[in-house]
């Protein structure tokens, strides 16, 4: 897959832990209005279904609070995140949401393993199994360069 068109689809936020909590992260960086301002990250212990899931991620935009899924579910915004085996750097992944006719990729990252602090890399349209290694290969060289240069 062209890395250009990969590059096109991508969104980068940055979540922090809220103080006080241990599951409840604030966006901190990144575009507005597209996820939820306050985002849960916590275990899975739902029915497997047709993936394994390590991790789940949910969010509700408030009433005044506007994104790309607002629309969606009640304003709820969950995925559940699987793990990426070939591709350890990552927490995981997800998508926003098939159930809508929507196929967005959620790439989770962090380097202290989402204790105070995450990152979720949105590809818009790529929530693909066959799209999976060449989006981690291009996010794997968006994130080594972004640390080369800090």
């Amino acid at each position: 897959m062209n890395t250009e068109f990969i590059r096109s689809k991508h969104l980068c936020f940055t979540y922090t832990l809220k103080e006080g909590t241990r599951t409840s992260f604030k966006h901190s960086e990144g575009l507005k209005n597209i996820l939820p301002e306050t985002i849960s990250f916590s275990n899975y212990y739902g029915k497997e279904g047709r993936r394994k899931a390590k991790f789940q991620l949910s969010g509700k935009y408030k009433l005044l609070e506007h994104g790309f899924y607002y629309a969606m579910n009640d304003r709820k915004v969950h995925t559940k995140i699987m793990e990426i085996n070939d591709n350890p750097m990552f927490i995981g992944w997800g998508e926003i949401d098939e159930r809508y006719k929507v196929y967005d990729l959620l790439i989770i990252f962090s380097m202290d393993n989402c204790k105070s602090s995450f990152e979720i890399h949105l590809f818009k349209g790529l929530a693909n199994i066959e799209y999976l290694n060449d989006v981690c290969s291009f996010l794997q060289s968006h994130i080594n360069n972004k640390i080369k240069s800090s």
